[in-house]
């Protein structure tokens, strides 16, 4: 898992941004403390993301465990819920694309057959 696997560049939520430079720049410490827990928030789904793509680019749980220093146990229990809700939407996404597809091939299919009979008509 190094940065030569993942070519693709991660995109910052403007709102993460926003409240990134709120905390860093407010001069009014409530505010900035406000933006502060706003990012907490915000860095917490951060980080489920990054733990489904580790799953998904095959990380083991150890791996994401040893990252973020804690057990593999933990990091499972954590975020198992939502890497196993990714893969059901993965998978709910591949069985609706297949059933488009094969929708089509029969369309296609149809099309041909009434295209070859029209062909075949004497004219």
């Amino acid at each position: 898992m190094n940065d030569s696997q993942n070519d693709e560049s991660r995109n910052i939520p403007p709102l993460m941004s926003a409240a990134w430079e709120t905390a860093t720049s407010d001069p009014d410490p409530l505010v900035a403390l406000g933006a502060t827990r706003a990012l907490l928030g915000l860095l917490s789904t951060w980080e489920v993301k990054l733990a489904i793509e580790a799953v998904a680019a095959g990380a083991t749980w150890e791996a994401i465990g040893s990252s973020l220093g804690v057990s593999r146990q933990a990091a499972w229990e954590h975020f198992h819920h939502y890497v196993a809700e990714f893969k059901r939407q993965v998978r709910a996404e591949a069985r609706a694309l297949r059933d488009r597809h094969r929708q089509e091939m029969l369309e296609f299919r149809d099309e041909v057959k009434r295209k070859a009979k029209e062909y075949r008509r004497p004219r």
